[in-house]
């Protein structure tokens, strides 16, 4: 009864099953106990563990890079799913070798003797865990359409992007703190080695929960038609273009923000995290509900237009970074944190409506390729750029607005052009799921918050007398 109680409020109203409202609140509780793990491997904490062994720019691009590049057997994974419809085995067997797989790379400066032994090792390590991931991504996403009512999946989507994003707070936070005080390989060893054990808690978790509407093969369906499919429709094809070229503009510099706060700015783990993480994710977990929200009642576009455009201008608060100053990568966080998470449910949402429901894990396959392809050549390319603008930059020894253009502001203003093409170009083609113009749609949104906020305050004057 107790999870059955916790995010009763949330949906309720649309769910009157209770045993599904149980399998729904029991996915955010184990969403929430992984959430360590992507919070340690996403995050500054391996940054610095890749740097710790070794790891220069284009090394750590390449790092970053390869166990994307095991997106493409999604295309083989989808092929198995449609052929044996084992979705929930699929699921769990490639979460525990990809949590195992993390707990090793814990280890590897213990076991592994040589600088480049172990950096070898941490790209096989987790290329292995990404392969495995493969697994994860269409079974989950599968799985997670056949069971979230659509009247209330932008809701859903956001309740449990709130509980990970309040947990990810506390766990990013007591890492910090934590590879602050424990120095050398130990404080990594000790984070990752947990976050795996937490991983293997949350795919035991989903053991519990029963599957009950799997979509089953169609008769006729084969996978290379579904994969012609999503080229031939262009709510598909749209769709797929527009975050193909997101990911690419958004990865030649996404991964080295942090890798400049460590390697340029000098900046502690705990500030790093304060000012970044922390500022991002206590922001989310504050509007994220809304953005739930505005999804169901206007669509996906109308939401990605505004978060997007605000995370590419935003990007242009790293052109004022100096060693010693935190405010640009706290402005960077504490707004991108508003966007980022509704970016995010987007993409979630999107996964769902702008793929067909027979050939859904064929269309995933399709989008995974392509945007894994795009992620890993961009990643590349960052590094790649970086080493080359390195020591042109020094030469140059330009500046703006009295700070230092080094060779990774280079890179962000490369970033920043290529992210606002793909909005104004392909941004407007994609399908929204609901018949309302962006106009129309803003307007409506601006006079549900100005409601909103004056029945808040009316509440408030209340309680005051």
């Amino acid at each position: 009864m107790f999870i059955y109680k916790i995010f009763n409020r949330a949906y309720r109203d649309y769910v009157r099953s209770d045993e599904l409202l149980n399998q729904l609140n029991l996915i955010v509780v184990a969403a929430a106990v992984g959430t360590f793990l992507f919070t340690a491997t996403g995050g500054v904490a391996f940054t610095g563990y890749a740097s710790t062994l070794g790891a220069g720019e284009f090394a750590f691009g390449v790092i970053t890079a390869l166990p994307v590049l095991a997106g493409l057997m999604q295309i083989y994974v989808s092929h198995l799913l449609v052929k044996h419809e084992k979705y929930k085995a699929f699921f769990m067997v490639g979460g525990i070798i990809q949590r195992v797989a993390w707990i090793i790379i814990a280890f590897i400066p213990y076991f592994i003797p040589t600088e480049q032994s172990r950096l070898f090792t941490l790209i096989v390590l987790v290329t292995l865990a990404a392969m495995a991931g493969s697994f994860l991504a269409i079974s989950h996403t599968t799985l997670m359409g056949s069971v979230i009512p659509i009247e209330i999946r932008g809701r859903y989507v956001t309740t449990r992007q709130k509980v990970c994003t309040a947990t990810s707070l506390m766990f990013g936070l007591c890492i910090a703190f934590f590879l602050d005080n424990v120095s050398g390989f130990l404080g990594y060893t000790i984070v990752f080695a947990v976050g795996g054990v937490a991983g293997l808690i949350d795919i035991l978790m989903y053991g519990k929960i029963s599957f009950t509407s799997i979509p089953s093969k169609p008769e006729g369906f084969s996978l290379v038609k579904g994969i012609k499919d999503c080229f031939t429709f262009p709510i598909m094809r749209n769709y797929l273009i527009f975050w193909t070229l997101w990911f690419f503009a958004i990865h030649i510099s996404g991964p080295f923000f942090n890798k400049y706060a460590i390697d340029v700015l000098n900046l502690s783990y705990v500030s790093i995290i304060m000012f970044g993480q922390i500022a991002a994710q206590t922001m989310a977990f504050l509007v994220i509900s809304r953005w739930g929200v505005f999804l169901d009642r206007y669509g996906s576009v109308p939401v990605m237009m505004i978060s997007t455009v605000v995370s590419t201008v935003l990007a242009l608060v790293w052109l004022f970074a100096v060693p010693g100053v935190i405010w640009p990568m706290f402005v960077f966080n504490f707004f991108g944190g508003m966007v980022w998470c509704a970016n995010d449910a987007c993409m979630v949402n999107m996964q769902l409506s702008h793929t067909p429901t027979k050939g859904r894990p064929a269309a995933l396959a399709v989008y995974a390729v392509f945007t894994s392809l795009a992620a890993a050549a961009a990643l590349i390319l960052g590094g790649g750029l970086l080493e080359f603008f390195s020591p042109v930059m020094s030469r140059l020894e330009w500046t703006f607005a009295g700070t230092s253009f080094d060779h990774y502001k280079m890179v962000f203003c490369i970033s920043i052009i290529l992210r606002a093409l793909v909005i104004i170009i392909f941004l407007p083609k994609v399908w929204n799921e609901k018949e309302i113009s962006i106009r129309v749609a803003y307007g409506k949104a601006l006079g549900d918050t100005m409601t909103r906020m004056k029945y808040e305050m009316s509440r408030f004057r209340i309680r005051k007398n």
